[in-house]
């Protein structure tokens, strides 16, 4: 076997076989321009291109999580509703609330004239203790089942947060995940109520800001603590926006008011397939398998040496030239005046001259 490297990128072969040479054969071009070089490009980029897409999605999801899931956040802080906080020499004057959406009072959680004295965006204060305990005796007296039976409005942050009037003193259900649950002590009252029970929930569905929530008593086996997860439903009445003390500055959040928290079964888990950070199952690992073997066979084929095509042998120029009579142009200008002749003489014999 001998091969002859030309001037172009073609590389030829020729196989002696018996003393002879026989045909050659000769490596052809790649032409991307045909289908099948097409479906080849195809299978050797976009398997690899899906599957590093769905690499690094899973990627920004599990490491990369925005805060709050992507629900719009809230500025809960103080400065935020209230303005800037007064300078030593200035001096603040509250003016006069606005009074409050008429009611019946079967509806309210205490006295209208106790919820209007209620301020939003401030610390608990002496002017919030009537409607305060009126709202404890309330939810004593009602009770979790009669609490169900009011029809509380379903509500998220944002109302609780942005209309806060509107909803001081009404039946609402929020649901959410307790992340702190703590026992306090009740200011000295005439109600018999001694402590009580404070929570901080985050609310389903966001934003990551949180909802406090108090409550007489606890449900049997509900944990307690500064680090608990435990989803639940709050079924009680909206006191006003709370400020409170946060690891940066002062902040807000809505305080719910009820009997006791309703705990929630927690979601069951798969109970097949993979389950890892970012929620990857057997369904995306299967996918993510496919991808790759369709990778692998696109590159498998790409590897794949092209098919050689045989391409005739050359003839020597001898062989060529064997029939050819060479003459000059002095004999081929005779043969044709000769060939001329013959053909006037056999006109003359059989047709008459013009």
């Amino acid at each position: 076997m001998t091969a002859v490297r030309g001037e172009g990128d073609a590389v030829a072969s020729t196989e002696t076989v018996g003393g002879r040479v026989g045909s050659p054969r000769t490596r052809v071009p790649r032409n991307y321009l045909a289908p099948s070089e097409r479906r080849r490009l195809f299978w050797l980029v976009m398997p690899a291109a899906l599957c590093l897409v769905a690499v690094l999605g899973w990627v920004e999801r599990t490491w990369f999580a925005r805060p709050g899931g992507g629900v719009t956040q809230v500025d809960t802080r103080l400065e935020a509703i209230t303005g800037a906080r007064p300078r030593e020499d200035e001096v603040v004057i509250e003016r006069e609330p606005e009074p409050l959406d008429a009611a019946p009072a079967a509806e309210l959680s205490a006295a209208l004239d106790s919820l209007a004295r209620v301020r939003d965006a401030t610390f608990f204060r002496v002017a919030d203790e009537d409607a305060w305990f009126q709202t404890w005796n309330t939810l004593r007296e009602a009770g979790l089942t009669g609490l169900r039976r009011g029809r509380p409005q379903d509500v998220g942050f944002g109302e609780l947060f942005g209309q806060p009037r509107s909803y001081r003193g009404r039946l609402v259900r929020i649901k959410g995940t307790l992340h702190r649950l703590e026992r306090l002590a009740a200011p000295a009252n005439d109600y018999s109520i001694g402590d009580y029970w404070q929570g901080w929930l985050e609310p389903a569905g966001g934003p990551p800001s949180p909802v406090v929530v108090q409550c007489l008593t606890l449900p049997p086996g509900m944990p307690s603590g500064m680090h608990i997860h435990e989803p639940v439903e709050i079924i009680g009445y909206f006191f006003k926006n709370y400020a409170y003390s946060a690891a940066d500055t002062i902040r807000v959040a809505p305080l719910v008011m009820s009997v006791e928290p309703v705990r929630r079964p927690l979601p069951a888990r798969p109970s097949g397939g993979i389950v890892g950070p970012g929620g990857v199952t057997l369904v995306v690992a299967a996918t993510l398998a496919a991808v790759a073997a369709a990778t692998w066979l696109g590159v498998s084929r790409a590897a794949a040496r092209p098919v050689a095509r045989a391409v005739p042998a050359a003839t020597g120029l001898d062989d060529s030239l064997a029939g050819l009579e060479p003459f000059s142009v002095e004999e081929s200008l005779q043969r044709i005046a000769a060939a001329r002749g013959g053909r006037e003489t056999t006109r003359g014999a059989g047709e008459p001259d013009a």
